[in-house]
This record gives structure tokens, C-alpha cells and sequence, in this order.
């Protein structure tokens, strides 16, 4: 599958997921967090993945929460949507 936040790469049963967002230095924002839902679920369902691998590109693993994209929200409305949350 192919992804704009994310990349995926198989080496045998381990599972590289790499957050890509350079320009953010990784932030998390909702496009991301959905593209990682669909890696992790894809991989959940693929008997010959054993292990799975996140790490981040370039100079960091992830800055947090994508202020940008939050900053239109009120508490309220992040806590309504489960921003950081996603059931499974």
C-alpha cells in the first residue's frame, strides 16, 4: 500500500515503519495517525509479520502532536474526537 506520511518496508517477519514527515520533524497530525492505523492493521492481519519496527526519518522520532493542525481546535473538540486515541 502505498502512503504520504508513512513508509513501510518488509525484511522478512520484521515490519520498518518509518514516520515521514521531515519538513514537521515527524509531527503527528490525523493524516498520519490514519495511514499508521491501516500499517498496524495490515501488519496485524499478516501471519508472517513478527515484529514491527517504528522509527522516525531523518533528525527526530517524532515532535508530538502536530500544533498547526490542533491549533483551529478547542480542548473540547480534541477531546470529543479522541484526537490521540482510536478504538480498536
Amino acid at each position: 500500500m502505498n502512503y504520504e506520511t508513512i513508509k513501510t518496508e518488509a525484511r522478512g517477519a520484521v515490519l520498518l515503519i518509518t514516520l515521514n514527515r521531515p519538513q514537521a520533524l515527524n509531527a503527528l497530525n490525523g493524516q498520519l495517525l490514519d495511514e499508521l492505523g491501516a500499517a498496524l492493521d495490515l501488519a496485524d492481519d499478516d501471519k508472517g509479520v513478527r515484529c514491527i519496527v517504528l522509527t522516525g526519518s531523518e533528525k527526530a522520532f517524532a515532535a508530538g502532536a502536530d500544533i498547526k493542525e490542533m491549533q483551529p481546535k478547542t480542548y473540547a473538540d480534541t477531546f470529543g474526537e479522541d484526537f490521540f486515541t482510536r478504538k480498536w
